[in-house]
């Protein structure tokens, strides 16, 4: 039948305050409406199957009940809290209402839907049969009335149920007696399914129906008795004036009759579980399909579904008029832009709201039904500036097709909003986490929610101080006791011998997000990183140098008992997450430089990394004094003058700089119109924890430090920015942006090459850097990635990388010692420090040309060799210089 159409056409009517009442009050507020129209369908189809005007006598006479019987019985499939019982409970009221009577003319008036029976009321010594289902008929309000209206079918009913009593009498004496007594019990139990089929003919009869509806709830919850509720309704309940109505998991009603089918196969009998197991399976199998026919089964639609349906609205008609009703995928999109911002759901990025059932939803809505209306009357403010507000418009625009404008320009002062927009994040956030506190798998959430409240109300502290970004406070959390989610940290193979073993073996190896293994660093010594002012005359403030470098750089241990300066990415990051939240401070910028980089590996063990064992304390003092002697390493005082540190005075007036730099660009692209996201920004942090180790490549356990220019510490920051901001493009581009999901997934490995010829960079970022943000029908959603194309840290570190490279090329030229290993190789071995390709068979040459008396050429190239990897030991052109030692090697004597 095509009806149904008509039905879902019209709106339904989602109550906000419904909670776990199954009755409702009004049609238009059932959900799965096509549920209830097939249920109507099947119960017409019952009705043309019964012969017309049939009396109440001639069923009981010859075997008209055995020809006539057959199994109809109705199955509602579906998962605990799916509105199952919702259905079952407002069933009358739905086939009564002036639509459905107008499809199905009488089907009101000729079928009597009794209340629901729920077979868990049993206790352990009670029959179903006889004390819920018999009651259930008896204590129908109708047919108790049916005692005044009509006194002469209730006899006969009263009559009926004696006859019942009686045989039910002989099916319990069954098993009692002996002999020819056991015999007619036998025989009295055999007439028990006609006296069950009488009875219900005679209270149709008494309410002058045709068909009686019986709903059984959960016939499978009381799980000792489910397989003996289930042959209730195989032996008694298959009368053709009985439509039963099972609710129940279909996957536990296959268990439960399959177990039983196997225990009774395998009694008493030690082998062959295994062929007893599948005949179970296929008994179980027939069994089902006996009792609850396939073509008489109906499954209730997931919760997913319903947020697809646009005809689905918040509110009834009874409870407020006037304002726009927002649609239950609206408020999805609500919570998708609130909860998770503008992510494309790519590389495992789409959070999970868990919204598992029915029940789920209407508990939703009801803790937030407060703020309901705000919410709609934003919505359809189409010119409101928040941007999460404007975030959610984007996604229902963009679920309907539409597309932004195609011709959009820069960001222009909206027209004033038709109503202020009184949704508070805050209040929503706070209600969210209330409830998915109790959630065991919202973990995720409420990770977030807690960020996001901690953005709020933590102005003062890192934006990144909250369990969302600290994996090893997440399960300890007392507001997460009851987060059952958990994901594995795979921490301890990264850090063992870079950390005391002691505090890596005690190391936690889960929480409830993953996250990226701690950053090592990569440990270097300094080479003339300081940059005299005269140096760079006003291409930037003499202060800010030293101040970049200090970004990228912390001196720390790189070993359980080695110490160096370590070029980490964490403050690099922290600083970029922390502008794109909120304005800097100079407090904030303080903060960052005077702590361990964010989530390096000596920020994470914090205090514990220095609480060394009595050997590891004497290596540790041996090991310093042969670093003071040797002048491998500086002392701190030395690295800081070295690695460009400042006095105080001087770095307030660079903090001050750059503050004021990143405020001013935040007024400029109008940061406050991004969406806060805390969601983004984990996503986009743990994608460049997890790549770091490409363009920051730590050494080995047993490796020491070599010299490293300024151009190179310097590339590794611009690197971190890079790679931080290619991972924020690769989770925003996307459908949201109106934009095909089509992105780059390779690594940055090279960190001096030319960042704009990257795929990352053409592929996922430079898409998102139109002049525009992104307005459809009014609404203006500002992506992170366009804003970082203009941040100041960014040209910073790319001015002084470009001033770094100028300075070490042009000291080549002049002769001076090379500061970066290509140049250092080509100066030592005496070529041209613009030479672009060298050989074996060139490098033997010079060997052979240059090579002191006394000494052979191969001879010669060790000694180059040591010392050029003394300062650069992974140095490419060690390689070649190894192959033409070797090739020297190999000739005869007298060729040397």
């Amino acid at each position: 039948m095509t009806a149904g159409s008509d039905v879902r056409g019209k709106p339904i009517y989602l109550p906000l305050n419904q909670g776990e009442r199954a009755n409702h009050l009004y049609v238009d507020q059932l959900l799965p409406r096509p549920i209830y129209e097939r249920l109507a369908q099947m119960l017409q189809e019952s009705l043309d199957q019964l012969p017309d005007e049939e009396d109440g006598t001639k069923i009981e006479e010859g075997d008209s009940f055995s020809r006539r019987r057959a199994h109809g019985t109705v199955f509602l499939d579906g998962d605990r809290g799916s509105g199952k019982t919702t259905v079952i409970v407002n069933l009358p009221a739905y086939l009564d209402a002036p639509e459905v009577r107008e499809r199905y003319p009488n089907l009101a008036d000729q079928v009597h839907v009794l209340r629901p029976i729920d077979p868990s009321q049993l206790e352990d010594d009670d029959d179903l049969f006889l004390n819920v289902v018999v009651a259930a008929v008896l204590g129908d309000k109708e047919v108790q009335s049916g005692r005044e209206r009509d006194p002469t079918r209730w006899q006969a009913l009263y009559d009926s149920l004696q006859d019942l009593g009686k045989a039910l009498a002989g099916k319990e004496t069954q098993g009692e007696g002996v002999g020819l007594d056991r015999l007619r019990s036998f025989l009295g139990a055999q007439e028990l399914a006609g006296a069950v089929h009488d009875f219900f003919a005679k209270a149709a009869k008494l309410l002058n129906k045709r068909i009686l509806i019986l709903p059984i709830d959960d016939v499978d919850t009381t799980l000792h008795r489910a397989f003996e509720n289930l042959e209730v309704v195989r032996r008694y309940l298959a009368s053709p004036v009985l439509l039963p109505i099972v609710c129940g998991d279909l996957n536990l009603y296959r268990d439960v009759t399959w177990r039983d089918a196997f225990r009774r196969l395998s009694k008493d009998i030690d082998k062959f579980h295994e062929e007893a197991k599948f005949t179970a399976e296929s008994l179980a199998l027939e069994y089902l399909r006996k009792i609850l026919p396939l073509h008489r089964r109906l499954r209730m639609p997931e919760v997913r579904d319903f947020l697809q349906d646009d005809n689905i609205l918040l509110g009834t008609p009874r409870e407020r008029t006037g304002s726009q009703r927002l649609t239950l995928p609206n408020m999805e999109a609500w919570l998708r832009a609130l909860l998770a911002g503008p992510v494309n759901d790519h590389e495992n990025s789409r959070i999970r709201i868990p919204i598992p059932t029915v029940r789920a939803l209407s508990q939703l809505l009801s803790r937030v039904s407060d703020g309901i209306p705000a919410l709609e009357r934003a919505f359809s403010n189409e010119r409101d500036p928040h941007p999460t507000t404007a975030l959610m418009r984007r996604i229902v625009h963009r679920r309907r097709g539409d597309t932004p404008l195609a011709s959009r320009g820069p960001a222009t002062s909206a027209e004033e909003a038709a109503a202020p927009n009184a949704v508070s994040i805050s209040e929503w956030q706070s209600a969210l986490f209330d409830h998915f506190m109790f959630e065991p798998n919202a973990g995720a959430l409420c990770l977030v929610l807690m960020a996001a409240r901690h953005w709020q109300t933590a102005s003062k502290a890192s934006v990144l101080a909250t369990p969302l970004f600290i994996p090893l406070q997440q399960i300890a959390r007392h507001e997460l006791r009851y987060i059952q989610s958990r994901a594995r940290l795979n921490w301890a193979g990264d850090l063992f011998g870079r950390l005391p073993d002691s505090w890596v073996h005690n190391l936690a190896d889960e929480a409830i997000l993953p996250f990226a293994s701690p950053e090592v660093g990569r440990a270097v010594v300094p080479d003339r990183w300081r940059i005299d002012p005269d140096e760079h005359g006003d291409e930037f403030p003499p202060e800010l140098p030293g101040l970049l470098t200090d970004l990228i750089t912390h001196h720390n241990f790189y070993s359980p008992s080695k110490r160096a300066t370590l070029i980490c990415s964490g403050r690099i990051l922290e600083l970029v997450i922390t502008s794109i939240v909120r304005d800097l401070t100079a407090q904030d910028l303080d903060r960052i430089l005077s702590t361990a980089p964010f989530h390096s590996a000596v920020g994470v063990a914090g205090t514990k990394a220095a609480q060394l064992s009595v050997d590891e304390l004497d290596e540790l003092i041996a090991s310093e004094s042969e670093e003071d002697v040797s002048g491998r390493h500086s002392s701190d005082e030395e690295d800081r003058r070295q690695g460009g540190g400042i006095e105080a005075l001087d770095r307030d007036i660079a903090i001050e700089i750059l503050v004021e730099e990143i405020n001013g660009w935040r007024r400029e692209v109008g940061a406050h119109r991004v969406s806060q996201s805390p969601w983004l920004m984990y996503c986009a942090l743990n994608k460049t924890l997890n790549q770091v180790r490409f363009f920051t490549r730590p050494l080995q356990p047993n490796e020491q430090p070599s010299r490293e220019a300024l151009s190179d510490v310097v590339a590794s920051g611009i690197s971190a920015f890079n790679s931080f901001w290619a991972a924020l493009a690769s989770f925003e581009k996307g459908p949201i942006f109106a934009l095909p999901l089509e992105l780059s997934t390779v690594n940055l490995i090279n960190r001096r090459g030319d960042f704009q010829q990257n795929n990352l960079y053409t592929q996922n970022i430079r898409p998102l850097l139109k002049e525009e943000h992104g307005a459809i029908h009014g609404e203006q959603v500002v992506p992170v990635t366009w804003i970082l194309n203009t941040h100041p840290l960014r040209k910073r570190l790319q001015d002084l990388f470009d001033f770094a490279v100028r300075r070490e090329q042009a000291s080549i030229a002049s002769g001076e010692e090379p500061l970066d290993g290509r140049g250092y190789f080509l100066a030592t071995l005496g070529f041209s420090p613009n030479r672009r390709r060298v050989t074996v068979a060139d490098v033997v040459k010079i060997l052979e040309r240059d090579k002191p008396q006394k000494m052979n050429a191969a001879r010669f190239g060790n000694t180059l060799h040591q010392k050029i990897a003394q300062r650069f030991p992974e140095l490419p052109e060690l390689n070649t210089l190894k192959r033409a030692i070797a090739a020297l090697k190999s000739r005869p004597a007298s060729a040397h």
